[in-house]
């Protein structure tokens, strides 16, 4: 069985996003050990934070530790918007090699420039800009999706 990690910037504060994400996180065990992992935030609590410091500090939070064989997908407005059969054979294409898949889901001033160099794949789930635990959510959401689409489940209609 694969290993799925999100990586991300900041805490779920708010319970139905913990739920909701805790949900589709159980949903998919039958798929693939997804794992989350939460990283504080860049600006140490700073009510003024230097935005780029914080995107840096953020980013060595994010790459360090990764497993060495991990294809990276970023989160960003920035990246390809797929349909969702599309990111099923994306994910597949992904998991044929064996290989860990990472997700990276940047902080509220979003990722820093490195993170999405380093990146495999940079994913957008559209223009707007989302909260990252609302990203985190739709995020979970759809892998569980892909996932049933990828073994024939009447889930993804």
């Amino acid at each position: 069985m694969n290993k799925t990690i999100i990586r991300a910037i900041g805490r779920l504060n708010e319970a139905w996003l913990r739920e909701g994400v805790d949900m589709y996180v159980d949903r998919s065990k039958p798929f693939t050990h997804l794992q989350i992992i939460e990283l504080p935030e860049g600006h140490g609590g700073s009510a003024k934070p230097d935005i780029e410091k914080t995107k840096k500090t953020e980013a060595l939070a994010l790459l360090k530790g990764l497993p060495p064989d991990a294809t990276l997908i970023a989160l960003d407005e920035t990246g390809k918007e797929l349909p969702s059969a599309g990111f099923s054979v994306r994910l597949a294409d992904w998991q044929a090699g064996g290989k860990t898949i990472c997700f990276l889901i940047g902080g509220s001033w979003g990722l820093d420039e490195e993170v999405l160099q380093r990146a495999d794949f940079v994913l957008s789930f559209g223009r707007l800009t989302l909260p990252h635990g609302l990203a985190r959510l739709i995020l979970t959401e759809q892998l569980y999706r892909a996932f049933s689409i990828l073994a024939g489940k009447a889930y993804h209609k």
